[in-house]
């Protein structure tokens, strides 16, 4: 029996930070301008790196703030006693309010320096022994003296700020951003405790050493996630934890950490983020076409996997320069934001997916936040806020409907070639199997997926939801690695009832009574991340549903169009259909109707880089709810 989530709140507001230097009318001021346009939350910013300085990008609670406010003898104390003061000064306003709010207490699994040098067996390291440094150091959590350290912390959490704020705290994010491997002592001893044998081991035993390795590497930080969550559970139970995963890591590896893992292998009062910007990056680079892909597949593949799972999940979604490139050559603008805003809930709602809230990134972040930027954006400021604060509270008209639409893809991202790979790289760190960002096709063209490790979880999955198997199967391996017997089986008669399907020649020359199968197969002979644009299109093209080159989306009676590929496109649409409605956003989401739309012809609009257009019935609710939020009157 499926839980119920359509009577849950839904949240929806901006990611901000609490700056020691903010007063409480400032802080009073800032939120108060984001309630009036509609937002019902504020997610509180993390503290990135892990460390104790009040004049730093982001400051915010962390082990090491709490290990200096302690002691009135470290020389950190006075900047440890600011930050938490300003965190309160937040909180108050909240609570006074009764603003809900969301509470980071670490960023990655960083202790801060202190610590650092105090335990340098416990830090996370590379296969050469090398000390890893990704934005500071990390330490490894199967060390017995960081789970002391971190279970006194979260007590103290509990004890300053859940008992006195617990009416208004939706969720504590214990992490932002944990990613990659491990290879520390600690890591080793774990690792041999499972296998009976070591790393090194691990690579001389064949494929059987290396998908043991791999999938440790692989389920790293889906372990620390659990380990975390059910440490927070231990002495908080009332407040459900979350971490902040990156997207950029989720949508381009998908296995460090393993994305379905997350969901399949965490307790149920553990309810993960996402950032899910059009592009995770610095603000030199521009969003490209690549981007929108590999984010379009990754919204559907955590859409199911929430459904699957019954497990809630949140959103970070973009409105500053570190999103749409502002100090890049192909600046984004005001309607790439608001289309990013729809890509998060159309990935929720076409899987019935229980997403409980949407923080935009970020407020006011210093160099980089919607406020505070050093880098001046093609856009007004002011107008962004608007439009995207008004049109997140739109959003929260959808949820709970039910606009689930059958998968017509299966992609199955073989787990046990992903894990060999990740064993025979040695890396840490960006270890990229697959090559999702070749999915143009289904992408651009709205076609409902779902991304698993295995096609056993995909079929099961349509089973008990009453759905049909997905006509269509991509089946991403090398083909190297024999296929577990239950999977193997599952394929075999998948096959047999006559679908289409896009195998690796290897694997297909694995399996036996295939002259009997009745599917229409198409092999490939690369590498599953060599595989070719070319190559999944034409298995997949059905040229009486090609559109164009834009991106489609729909959301409920709302058909989106959305062109990013620096030329003019033409959407086919007819101006005079019945009862229809044709609205064009130009770059700054200003809205054009169909009678401004001078050049229009019959056959179709014209849509320019970084331009949009909606088409729905002409007393769609959902159109005039959108038109109000973009609308500055």
């Amino acid at each position: 029996m499926e839980k119920d989530t359509s009577l849950k709140p839904f949240y929806t507001g901006w990611a901000m930070e609490a700056y020691p230097e903010m007063s409480e009318e400032d802080m009073a001021h800032h939120v108060g301008r984001q309630i009036e346009l509609g937002a019902n939350f504020v997610w509180i910013g993390h503290n990135n790196p892990g460390e104790v300085d009040v004049r730093k990008i982001e400051p915010g609670l962390s082990f090491a703030v709490w290990e200096a406010f302690r002691d009135e003898n470290d020389p950190r104390h006075t900047n440890a006693v600011k930050i938490v003061r300003a965190q309160k000064r937040l909180l108050d306003f909240c609570l006074m309010c009764e603003i809900p709010v969301v509470l980071p207490i670490g960023y990655q699994i960083q202790m801060g320096e202190v610590w650092n040098d105090n335990h340098p067996d416990c830090l996370r390291r590379l296969p050469d022994g090398k000390i890893i440094n990704w934005g500071g150091i990390s330490a490894c959590f199967y060390a017995p003296q960081y789970q002391t350290d971190i279970m006194n912390y979260y007590k103290w959490i509990v004890k300053s700020f859940v008992k006195p704020y617990r009416s208004i705290l939706l969720m504590v994010n214990l992490s932002d951003e944990p990613f990659g491997g491990d290879y520390s002592q600690y890591a080793e001893n774990t690792f041999r405790e499972r296998t009976g044998y070591g790393f090194k081991e691990a690579l001389q035993r064949g494929d059987q050493g290396l998908v043991e390795l791999g999938k440790f590497q692989s389920n790293y930080i889906v372990e620390y996630a659990r380990w975390s969550a059910e440490a927070w559970h231990s002495v908080c139970p009332d407040i459900p934890s979350t971490m902040s995963f990156c997207g950029h890591h989720g949508r381009e590896e998908n296995t460090m950490p393993g994305i379905p893992a997350l969901f399949r292998d965490t307790p149920d009062y553990f309810h993960p983020t996402f950032d899910v910007y059009p592009r995770d990056g610095n603000q030199a680079t521009p969003i490209s076409e690549s981007d929108v892909i590999m984010l379009t597949l990754f919204l559907r593949q955590i859409g199911y996997l929430s459904r699957k799972y019954r497990k809630p999940y949140w959103l970070w979604t973009t409105g500053n320069s570190w999103g749409l490139g502002q100090a890049s050559e192909d600046k984004a603008n005001i309607t790439d934001a608001v289309l990013n805003q729809l890509m998060a809930m159309i990935g929720a709602l076409e899987n019935e997916a229980p997403l409980r809230g949407i923080a935009v990134w970020n407020y006011n972040v210093k160099r980089q936040g919607l406020y505070n930027d050093t880098i001046k954006p093609v856009y007004d400021v002011d107008v962004m806020f608007q439009k995207l604060t008004r049109t997140i509270a739109r959003l929260r008209y959808f949820a709970g409907k039910k606009l689930l639409r059958h998968p017509q893809v299966a992609i199955v991202a073989d787990r046990n070639h992903a894990r060999r790979f990740i064993a025979k790289s040695q890396k840490c760190t960006w270890v990229k199997p697959f090559a999702f960002d070749k999915f143009f096709y289904p992408a651009k063209n709205n076609i409902s997926v779902i991304i698993d490790e295995s096609l056993s979880e995909i079929l099961s999955y349509c089973e008990e939801h009453d759905m049909p198997p997905p006509p269509a199967l991509i089946y991403l391996s090398s083909g190297d690695i024999e296929l577990e017997p239950g999977e193997k089986d599952i394929l075999l008669d998948y096959l047999y009832s006559g679908p289409r399907a896009l195998v690796p020649q290897k694997l297909w020359m694995r399996l036996e009574g295939k002259e009997t199968i009745m599917a229409e197969v198409s092999l490939y002979q690369s590498e599953p991340m060599d595989i070719s644009e070319d190559e999944i299109t034409a298995f997949l093209k059905d040229k009486q549903n090609h559109k164009d080159n834009l991106f489609h989306f729909t959301l409920d009676d709302l058909e989106i169009a959305y062109n990013l590929t620096k030329k003019e496109q033409k959407l086919s649409v007819s101006f005079r259909h019945s009862g229809k409605s044709l609205y064009l956003l130009d770059p700054f989401a200003k809205v054009k109707n169909e009678a401004a739309l001078k050049d229009a012809k019959n056959n179709g609009l014209v849509l320019n880089h970084h331009e949009a257009a909606f088409v729905s019935p002409s007393q769609s609710p959902n159109l005039k709810a959108f038109l109000e939020a973009l609308s500055l009157e």
